[in-house]
């Protein structure tokens, strides 16, 4: 994690990793971020989940970090073999968005009970 950036407690590392990690979920994969995303992996195997279960004795939030961990390993799995892969982290879990569906609406003369379309 950067060296700047100091989180207060478990949550707040995890909200400032989501961000991180939605910077890159969509770009092409480049040796670099394997290394960045295993480094990411690291830090919430090796530092977040032990503060959660030891010094915050917050087992949710430990379970939440080993999710997010577990995910990020998947999506780099996923994305090595050239399969489709979530494009956003929320709520600390990988997730596709729906496609947006748009319904058609009629226009006004079609709608029953239109005065101008009765009395024509």
């Amino acid at each position: 994690m950067n060296n700047q950036y100091q989180p207060q407690n478990t949550k707040d590392a995890l909200r400032y990793l989501e961000k991180l990690v939605n910077q890159y979920l969509n770009a092409p994969l480049t040796p670099e971020i394997i290394a960045y995303n295993q480094k990411q992996i690291n830090y919430l195997r090796q530092q977040v989940i032990p503060v959660a279960q030891q010094q915050e004795h917050n087992p949710q939030r430990a379970q939440q970090a080993a999710l997010m961990a577990q995910q990020l390993a998947q999506w780099q799995t996923q994305k090595l073999a050239g399969l489709p892969t979530p494009t956003k982290m929320r709520h600390f879990k990988l997730e596709t968005p729906h496609p947006i569906k748009y319904q058609h609406q009629r226009g006004k003369s079609a709608q029953p009970g239109n005065y101008r379309a009765q009395h024509r």
